[in-house]
C-alpha cells in the first residue's frame, strides 16, 4: 500500500492561475477564490488550502495542496492527473519529505511531458 502524503506539490510548466483553476473546479467542483492575482493564488478547495506560486522556478509554477484531502496518495499521482488534464509538462519529486532530512528521502524528481514518465536530476 502506498504511503499517504499529508501534503502535494507538483511543479507546471507556465502554469497559468486561469487554467489551474479551471482544472480545479473540473476535478472537484468547488473551488473558493480566497486571495488571487497573476503571481499567487489561495483557493478553498474542497475543505483544502491550495496555493499556486506562479514563478516558482524559472518557468515552472507550484501547486501545494496544504491538506491532502484529495483523491490521490502521493506527488506523483497528483501529477499524472494533473498531467491528463492540463497537459502540460508536470515535475514532482520521487518520494516523501522526511522532516528529519530536511528533503525529499532520495532528492530526485519524475518528469511527465510528451515522452512519457522519466525520473531525472532537478538542479
Amino acid at each position: 500500500m502506498t504511503e499517504r502524503f499529508p501534503d502535494l506539490e507538483i511543479y507546471l510548466l507556465k502554469g497559468t492561475p486561469d487554467a489551474i483553476r479551471d482544472w480545479l473546479s473540473q476535478t472537484f467542483n468547488d473551488v473558493t477564490d480566497v486571495k488571487v492575482s497573476d503571481e499567487h493564488c489561495h483557493w478553498q478547495v474542497a475543505g483544502m488550502d491550495v496555493f499556486l506560486n506562479v514563478n516558482a522556478e524559472k518557468n515552472f509554477s507550484s501547486l501545494w495542496f496544504k491538506q491532502n484531502k484529495t483523491p490521490w496518495n502521493t506527488d506523483l499521482e497528483l501529477a499524472r492527473a494533473a498531467y491528463s488534464g492540463l497537459s502540460t509538462e508536470i515535475r514532482c519529486s520521487d518520494s516523501g519529505w522526511q522532516e528529519s532530512e530536511g528533503e525529499a528521502s532520495s532528492g530526485g524528481w519524475i518528469k511527465l511531458n510528451s515522452n512519457g514518465e522519466k525520473p531525472f536530476n532537478w538542479q
